[in-house]
């Protein structure tokens, strides 16, 4: 499900099922970081996409969070998994290629930042559903532990 009017309702009906929360987390530049990020972002988003088509009857993908250094970032984050929890998603994942989150307590799978773009759609595709896929493995272990 996505972060729209029809999803957001049906989510709420369906709460019991749909109880994890996908959150792309980005970091934005402006300057010769930007390039990078961008890359960064458009990974993320294909990744978050895709396991959300696979997972859409217990996931909601919502909208991306958008963050200038790590810091901002890792407070944003932590206020949205509060708040999720607390209105009754069980699990939330960010996704994010910012390896500065490394080692903090927020659930987050990297992706790299790669050019997608610069890629032949085979390879993009291949890309993506390899990240996707460990996505997936990840929230399934998730939702086997509780």
């Amino acid at each position: 499900m996505r972060f729209d009017g029809l999803d957001a309702m049906k989510s709420l009906t369906e709460r019991q099922y749909v109880d994890t929360l996908v959150v792309p987390l980005v970091e934005l530049a402006f300057d010769e970081d930007m390039v990078r990020k961008a890359e960064g972002n458009e990974v993320i988003q294909a990744v978050a996409l895709e396991t959300e088509r696979q997972l859409s009857g217990r996931t909601m993908l919502s909208p991306t969070l958008s963050y200038l250094d790590v810091e901002a970032g890792r407070s944003l984050a932590e206020q949205v998994t509060a708040q999720a929890t607390a209105s009754g998603f069980t699990h939330v994942l960010f996704i994010s290629s910012d390896l500065r989150f490394k080692g903090s307590e927020l659930p987050i799978i990297f992706v790299p930042p790669l050019a997608l773009k610069g890629m032949s759609g085979e390879q993009s595709h291949t890309m993506v559903q390899n990240f996707a896929t460990q996505v997936i493995t990840e929230l399934s272990s998730r939702w086997m532990a509780t």
